[in-house]
């Protein structure tokens, strides 16, 4: 094994325990994925096994059409989501799907996540987010259904399930997770204010707020 994916494999361990200390996720719940740069292999978590227990070895190593190249465990059995956004999108190098409370809940009653915080509006382009109706996970169909959903935005709710996101690496995915369930936390408080509801940002004021956040970066 390669330093580069030594690193890779510690990195997605500790994103995955960050996603349960800040509830985007709850016990095995979720999965997280890179693509190994230079090569069709992704690194992609098990499934059943809780973010608490996960150790590097854990994860499971598969090309691009879902062979096993390495692993002694079952690769989460939402890989073939995964694995169709690294096959569509060369520039894709991360994937990470959580099960965020708040996101889940505005979603459940139709609610859709408006442009309200500059962070989300940053990192997702001022695109925000797609939806993909409600349908059972882990299929190929659902997979294609969840990308033709998201399109060219960098994420997708599957409604009454959770959030998909993907960055050009595992890092700005996981980040874009948690932007967006900051967003819902703060829309759904503003909704318990029972004082209307919150206006966006401006279209010119996003616009300025991409260019401004891409200048720092």
């Amino acid at each position: 094994m390669s330093d580069q994916e030594a690193e890779l494999r510690d990195r997605i361990v500790r994103l995955g325990r960050s996603a349960e200390a800040l509830g985007l996720v709850m016990h095995a719940q979720g999965n997280l994925s890179c693509r190994v740069p230079d090569t069709d292999l992704v690194l992609i978590t098990p499934t059943h096994i809780p973010y608490s227990e996960l150790e590097p070895g854990d994860l499971v190593t598969l090309d691009l059409r879902g062979r096993k190249v390495r692993g002694r465990h079952s690769p989460s059995s939402e890989s073939s989501t995964h694995l169709l956004a690294y096959r569509a999108h060369s520039e894709v190098g991360g994937c990470v799907h959580v099960e965020p409370p708040y996101l889940n809940a505005l979603y459940c009653v139709g609610e859709q996540l408006p442009n309200i915080l500059g962070n989300f509006v940053y990192l997702f382009g001022g695109k925000g987010l797609a939806v993909a109706p409600p349908m059972a996970s882990g299929s190929e169909e659902f997979a294609e259904r969840s990308l033709a959903a998201m399109g060219d935005r960098h994420g997708v709710v599957w409604q009454n399930h959770g959030l998909f996101c993907v960055g050009r690496d595992i890092r700005l995915a996981f980040e874009r997770c948690v932007a967006a369930e900051q967003a819902a936390r703060v829309y759904y408080l503003t909704l318990a204010l029972d004082a209307g509801r919150p206006a966006p940002i401006p279209p010119e004021v996003q616009t300025e707020m991409i260019r401004a956040a891409r200048r720092l970066v």
